[in-house]
């Protein structure tokens, strides 16, 4: 008898319950298990308990659900697979802007090695022809980084644009 007892109750758990909202003539609203009593207003709910609706019967709602599985994705995988590609487009983005990062650093870099030369060799007409020789090492190098730079920015740029093109 306890087992048949239990497998009611487990087969009453996954059920869907019908659910009563009641309104009073003086607006009054309550919800039962049992249909509303007199002349009270009554809205039947369907009350599911495991927060998952049932499967759909009947036309109106098994194309909305076709068009799903036709597709291979139901709402929380469309959700993620979008989270992803946002995600994804973030990264290149942030590529992006660590190449003009890294460029606007390396010229500020470049400043401050300018004015540690200056500092080091001295500005006097006797240090004039190493200050020059120091002082064009500096550009030359910075102008080989500036390029290696510019190169870099254009391509995360590039690539950026090529992402946004790609993934309307």
């Amino acid at each position: 008898m306890r087992t048949v007892l239990v497998v009611l109750l487990a087969m009453h758990a996954g059920a869907v319950l019908a659910q009563y909202k009641c309104t009073a003539a003086g607006g009054a609203i309550t919800f039962q298990q049992t249909p509303c009593p007199g002349s009270q207003k009554e809205e039947k709910l369907v009350v599911i308990p495991n927060g998952h609706p049932p499967a759909a019967s009947g036309a109106a709602r098994a194309a909305p659900q076709r068009e799903i599985v036709s597709k291979g994705l139901n709402l929380d995988e469309r959700m993620l697979a979008g989270y992803e590609k946002e995600h994804r487009r973030e990264a290149v983005a942030q590529a992006l802007k660590t190449a003009q990062d890294e460029k606007s650093r390396r010229s500020a870099q470049r400043l401050e090695d300018i004015a540690a030369a200056r500092r080091r060799i001295g500005d006097g007409p006797a240090e004039a022809k190493a200050l020059r020789d120091a002082l064009d090492a500096i550009d030359s190098r910075y102008k080989a980084l500036g390029e290696i730079d510019d190169r870099r920015v254009r391509a995360a740029q590039d690539a950026l644009a090529a992402w946004d093109k790609d993934n309307p």
